[in-house]
């Protein structure tokens, strides 16, 4: 369905296409065949401990005394071997041991092999894979419980919407998915004690070499027999079939091409999520790109030929690469630092590298500042210059799409921010530095309104659009710019610079307009309400209380883009890495202090110093510490 999206080329159908797997009834339900294991499992026990036999006979040295049947060669044996012989007489040996037949129960049937295999490796294995799957699941249906989520209400809003359900069913279907795991670990403890039974030690893994069931009398005729023939009826293996190496390579290729189709839907619908989208509807195909309309001015989505996706704004571009193997299963964490470190060689541009795998796998290595790169789509390690992040993503991970949109976030909201305060040109040359001076001058901000300009050398910049008054006073000053331009003054000089004033506020104006609309909820602010001065501003929002703009690094005095969307702490024991998607998701830009003990103080991009990491406040600090 996702790869028909793709091929479509549209925008729209893409977006509603399904990105996760589908939490419905029956992926959260007992299988039909996980029912009938249920239900027949208790005649599987009882074969284990009381099973069927067959008398057999066998050879065995015995001493005489308790031989009640020679065995057909024990008067050959007796004659060879004079060790078993007690003495010797005229009419020959006295024997002291000799060669019997004795008889036994074998359990070494077909039937029997049969259960024991099915017990070990068949249901263990089974039951295995299906526990490990809906834990992952029973994990990602947590963080949609209102009871289990740690993060903003905006975040828990999005991954109801990309769940594609409301609160209710997602707590209901998280409860529904805790009992199936609890009844199939059940399940499994009780397969996992009957590999310790009577009829597995006497067989000894002895297995039936067959991929489908035999039906013998025993099996069709006695009723335990028959329900374990039953389950391995249900749970029977597949044939494996011969693959050519053409067909191997064929199928790798899907593979890779399904992969790079899921990523794909996941930057549309992060970019969708941003307040992005193209005029046309249209999705780029492979080698070319679409330009894109959004909250914080234009960008550009480019698809390239190898399925490397590229977004840029403003002259800043971001590389997307779908890695489907950068982590394999059996991979160790020693391997996966090693390749990490290669990769990282290798970036010569912001890159965030998308593979499949689980978070908690990669939360967990050992290896703090790889967990950190490969698990956050912003490096927070504390050596600064890296270009290379990455992010873990899965159909059965709700919080993938938070990841990938906070990339998406850093590539397109990172640069109008950074772009601020733009400079007031005249065409494409800079404004004359006689009317800087004049125009800086001349009074036309509002006192009680933050600075208007800002100067930088001979460069002025406008930190704000202008309220009513203001125009009105730059109307003013330009109409007197103009008359006397007129006359034998030094305005004469400037009279086409003159002509372009107004017009030059109104472009740096435009460019201003869309950093006053909410990051969060896409809500316009007034200029009136943007603080600080100089490069750097703030503005805090009216509806939803999120505040966006600059904070000023302490230590080398370089702008921090922030997004806050609230300033209460959320959760923190939620630390380590990855946690700022967990709390935050898409929402923030730089990642505010691992310490999180005194509001959201921001990790400086440039170098990487976290505010509070010689504060008594940062002693929790797990990053400097």
């Amino acid at each position: 369905m996702l790869s028909e999206a793709v091929n479509s080329g549209s925008w729209a159908e893409l977006l509603g296409s399904p990105l996760l797997a589908g939490y419905d009834e029956d992926t959260i339900d007992l299988e039909q065949r996980e029912k009938l294991l249920a239900e027949r499992l208790p005649s599987i026990a009882h074969i284990t401990e009381r099973f069927v036999t067959r008398l057999g006979e066998r050879s065995e040295l015995l001493p005489v005394s308790r031989v009640k049947r020679p065995a057909r060669r024990s008067l050959e044996r007796l004659a060879a071997h004079t060790e078993d012989w007690a003495g010797r007489t005229l009419a020959g040996p006295v024997p002291r041991r000799a060669l019997a037949v004795t008889r036994e129960e074998d359990a070494n049937l077909y039937e029997n092999r049969m259960v024991t295999e099915l017990v070990h490796p068949i249901l263990s294995f089974a039951l295995l894979e299906r526990i490990r799957k809906l834990r992952r699941l029973v994990s990602d249906l947590s963080d949609l419980s209102p009871t289990q989520h740690v993060g903003t209400y905006q975040r828990t809003e999005r991954l109801y919407s990309f769940w594609g359900d409301d609160a209710a069913k997602a707590a209901g279907s998280h409860i529904h998915a805790v009992k199936t795991l609890e009844a199939l670990e059940k399940l499994a403890a009780w397969v996992q004690a009957l590999r310790g039974s009577t009829l597995s030690l006497l067989l000894r893994r002895k297995v039936t070499g067959q991929r489908s069931l035999r039906r013998t009398n025993v099996i069709n005729n006695d009723r335990h027999y028959r329900a374990a023939g039953d389950v391995w009826t249900a749970y029977e293996r597949p044939e494996i079939a011969s693959e050519t190496p053409a067909a191997r390579q064929e199928r790798l290729a899907n593979r890779h091409k399904a992969f790079d189709h899921y990523v794909l839907g996941l930057v549309t619908r992060a970019l969708s999520d941003l307040g992005y989208a193209p005029p046309s509807g249209t999705l780029p195909g492979l080698g070319e790109g679409v330009e894109l309309e959004g909250t914080w001015g234009n960008a550009r989505l480019t698809r390239g030929a190898d399925g490397v996706l590229t977004v840029g704004s403003q002259g800043s571009t971001t590389r997307i690469v779908p890695l489907l193997d950068a982590v394999g299963p059996q991979d160790d964490h020693a391997a996966i630092g090693q390749r990490w470190r290669d990769l990282q060689d290798a970036a010569d541009r912001p890159t965030v590298v998308v593979f499949l795998a689980s978070a908690s796998d990669v939360r967990n290595n050992p290896d703090q500042v790889v967990a950190g790169a490969m698990i956050s789509a912003k490096d927070d390690s504390p050596e600064p210059g890296t270009l290379l992040t990455g992010v873990p993503v899965s159909p059965l991970e709700t919080t993938s799409l938070e990841r990938v949109a906070r990339g998406i976030a850093l590539a397109v909201r990172i640069p109008p921010l950074m772009a601020y305060p733009p400079p007031l040109t005249l065409g494409e040359q800079p404004m004359p530095l006689r009317l800087v001076d004049h125009v800086e001058s001349s009074g036309i901000g509002e006192p009680n309104l933050s600075p208007l300009f800002h100067r930088v050398g001979n460069e002025l910049r406008l930190r704000r659009p202008l309220v009513t008054s203001e125009q009105t006073r730059l109307d003013g000053v330009v109409r007197d710019f103009a008359v006397a331009a007129r006359g034998t003054g030094w305005q004469r000089d400037y009279g086409d610079h003159i002509s372009q004033i107004l017009k030059s506020f109104d472009l740096a104006a435009t460019s201003l307009l869309p950093l006053l609309t909410c990051p969060v909820c896409s809500v316009a602010s007034e200029a009136r309400r943007l603080q600080r001065v100089g490069d750097v501003f703030v503005i805090e929002c009216h509806s939803c209380r999120a505040r966006w703009g600059h904070e000023r690094c302490g230590t080398c005095k370089a702008r921090i883009p922030i997004i806050e969307p609230e300033q209460e702490l959320l959760n923190p024991e939620i630390s380590g890495p990855g946690w700022v998607e967990r709390i935050f998701g898409q929402d923030a830009l730089a990642s505010p202090c691992w310490a999180r003990t005194s509001g959201n103080r921001y990790i400086c991009p440039e170098c990487c110093v976290c505010p509070l990491a010689t504060d008594p406040l940062g002693s929790a600090c797990t990053r400097c510490h």
